[in-house]
């Protein structure tokens, strides 16, 4: 959990997964992070060394040093069965569900049903437009990434986000009902 309340992605966990089937360097797991894992994301070698090395650390895993010809030695990074024991544990507990309270919109319908010069119902309507949009474009984004092939995890991830943005509507519908009660009352 992150000091924010946040649950972060597991990155040390995916790293495991990745090894997993076998050893890879860096920058094959990199690629196949975010290639095949988490598309949207962009990973620096930094983030990724700096893990490993973390691991390395823990028992987790392990490195050889290949050698090349004409290009400088490689680390091969290895699954340790500590490590194994580990993704294991991971893959066998739940993820904890992000409910993060903190929420812009529910803060300006709560600051504009206390302003006097703010119409809580026109702040909703504003809200209400943008989440519609943005669906449209992401209902749009997943249909195109399922008629083009793309990878499972980017139509899975697209598929996420609408449903997400479907959720956050009905409770926009919700808020609309409500705040109209209250003010009727």
């Amino acid at each position: 959990m992150e000091a924010s309340g946040r649950t972060a992605l597991s990155f040390k966990h995916a790293i495991l997964g990745l090894l997993a089937d076998g050893p890879l360097h860096g920058y094959e797991l990199k690629a196949l992070y975010q290639d095949q894992l988490v598309p949207s994301t962009e990973l620096n070698f930094g983030q990724v060394y700096t893990t490993l090395d973390r691991l390395q650390r823990d028992g987790w895993v392990e490195h050889d040093v290949v050698s090349q010809q004409e290009r400088p030695d490689k680390k091969v990074y290895a699954l340790t069965p500590e490590g194994r024991r580990q993704l294991e544990s991971w893959m066998d507990t739940p993820s904890v569900v992000n409910l993060d309270m903190r929420n812009e919109t529910c803060l300006k319908l709560m600051l504009a049903r206390r302003l006097a010069n703010v119409d809580v119902i026109e702040v909703l309507k504003v809200e209400k437009r943008a989440c519609l949009a943005r669906l449209h474009e992401l209902t749009q984004a997943r249909a195109r990434a399922k008629d083009d092939g793309e990878p499972v995890p980017t139509v899975l991830l697209l598929d996420l986000a609408v449903r997400r943005l479907e959720a956050f509507m009905k409770w926009l519908e919700n808020c609309d009902d409500v705040l109209r009660q209250e003010r009727e009352s």
